[in-house]
């Protein structure tokens, strides 16, 4: 790759891949110069050690997963009493489906991985946990009016941190598997492979789980 093709934003990419298939604590300079065909000092041009550019991953990761919603407002003009339970389900499997996809599938593996050593993953998970409890509890509300319950806002509040905690650790195992079968595959570092079929089973419990949640609310 020329000098003139390198960008911070590629090696970024490269450490974050990089970060994937082997951990965060392989990463190496030697071998994001390698994944960029480049010699390692060219990396010097571009961060002052491995510190830097572990830095920069992070708010590259904190920067793009910031920017993933599980759901915008605009939903709920398009949901009625019939079809409140299905698009609950179909808003659920859509937001994992997008994890799957590059390079929010680097950055979970990296956060789920990394959040109960590193502070800077810790805060980005927390925070991603936090705004899908809120925006869940928007869809809970939403919910209730048009199904037409009373239901306390601190039970509708505990149906949404539940629900928060419930979806993380599914996907964290879901991504789990998805990271072991692009990893065992010898062509692992062609982009194509994270275009792989998804496990529907697997999206399908998810799915599940959601519809349980708010089956307390139906």
């Amino acid at each position: 790759m020329s000098r003139k093709s390198i960008t911070r934003a590629k090696i970024i990419e490269a450490a974050l891949f990089s970060a994937f298939k082997n951990g965060m604590g392989a990463v190496s300079l030697s071998d994001i110069a390698q994944s960029l065909q480049i010699k390692k000092a060219s990396l010097y041009n571009y961060f002052s050690g491995k510190e830097e550019l572990l830095c920069a991953v992070y708010e590259y990761a904190d920067d793009f997963y910031s920017r993933v919603n599980f759901l915008d407002e605009e939903i709920f003009a398009k949901i009625d009493s019939a079809s409140v339970q299905k698009k609950f389900k179909s808003i659920t499997e859509e937001f994992v489906r997008a994890h799957e996809r590059e390079p929010l599938l680097q950055i979970c593996i990296l956060v789920f991985s990394e959040k109960y050593f590193n502070k800077n993953c810790l805060e980005i998970f927390q925070k991603q946990k936090s705004k899908l409890q809120k925006q869940s509890l928007d869809f809970f509300k939403f919910a209730s009016t048009v199904l037409q319950k009373t239901i306390p806002i601190a039970e509708l509040n505990s149906l949404a941190e539940n629900f928060a905690e419930g979806f993380f650790a599914r996907l964290d195992s879901y991504l789990a598997q998805k990271k072991e079968l692009i990893r065992n595959n010898p062509e692992c570092d062609a982009g194509s492979l994270f275009a792989l079929p998804s496990d529907e089973e697997g999206i399908k419990k998810i799915s599940s789980f959601a519809a349980e949640i708010l089956r307390k609310i139906a």
